[in-house]
């Protein structure tokens, strides 16, 4: 596949992960649990006094491996947890505070969200799902944009770390990028933490 034309080599190799990563997902039914005790180390490390701080994780869809068991263990870390919400004519993404007794709602584009009367927050972590990544912190997407317009945001206004969580099935050399394509810090999978920036 020739990636010369980044937006076309994105488009066809969404087709052929979609249907890797379902694979993956039958063969790999724990993949939650391994990467919340493989990241735990790592995510210690890198925010040894949490308590106060906000971690946007993502309610898991498809064969997206689920971040909730990550979510559990950070709650009881002293984290603060928000869900993404895209909402109106812009789409853009917000980060809701996520209160896991409270039922959740529909956002714009039918994601599982915190209501509307949840208070926005700035997010110290972003745990987001992809279609595919590399060792430079590349991330293939669904092909919305959200993430990336939220992210470009955050970044703006402060030090947000970026977590991607993806089988290690998932990793695929030199991903086709494009310059609005927002880099991840680190990625976390069911067999390690790999850093990309210090």
């Amino acid at each position: 596949m020739s990636f010369a034309d980044p937006a076309s080599a994105k488009t066809a190799l969404r087709m052929f992960v979609r249907t890797q990563r379902k694979l993956l997902a039958i063969e790999q039914p724990d993949a939650d649990r391994r990467v919340a005790e493989v990241g735990r180390a790592p995510l210690a490390a890198r925010f040894p006094d949490p308590a106060g701080k906000v971690a946007a994780v993502y309610q898991g869809w498809g064969s997206e491996i689920s971040p909730l068991i990550l979510a559990d263990a950070l709650v009881g870390q002293g984290w603060t947890l928000a869900l993404p919400s895209v909402e109106g004519e812009a789409g853009a993404m917000v980060f809701r505070r996520w209160d896991r007794a409270a039922p959740l709602d529909r956002d714009d584009i039918g994601m599982r969200a915190p209501a509307r009367d949840a208070e926005i927050l700035q997010p110290d972590l972003v745990v987001v799902p992809l279609l595919a990544f590399d060792r430079q912190g590349r991330r293939l997407g669904q092909g919305g944009g959200y993430y990336d317009r939220a992210l470009e945001g955050l970044k703006g206004r402060g030090e947000t770390f970026v977590l991607g969580l993806a089988y290690a099935g998932q990793e695929t050399a030199n991903l086709p990028h494009e310059p609005h394509d927002q880099a991840l810090d680190a990625i976390l999978t069911e067999k390690e933490y790999i850093a990309v920036t210090d």
